[in-house]
């Protein structure tokens, strides 16, 4: 996992309209964790984007994630 990857996760969920606040919180978290070194946690924050996509019914944007993981 790298910051181009997740910056690029970024840039297509907000693109197709699935990046409300709390989940672009997270993955601004991912992208500063990898960026410091820290890749668990960015895992972590990837892992807790997926749950809430699939528990709100997003697939898509489920999978989008669950391909960076």
């Amino acid at each position: 996992m790298t910051k181009s990857e997740l910056q690029d996760l970024k840039g297509m969920l907000t693109a197709s309209g699935c990046l409300p606040s709390y989940q672009e919180d997270l993955i601004d978290d991912a992208i500063y964790s990898v960026q410091h070194g820290s890749e668990y946690r960015a895992r972590q924050a990837l892992t807790t984007m997926m749950r809430n996509y699939q528990n709100e019914g997003n697939s898509e944007a489920a999978r989008l994630v669950d391909r960076v993981l």
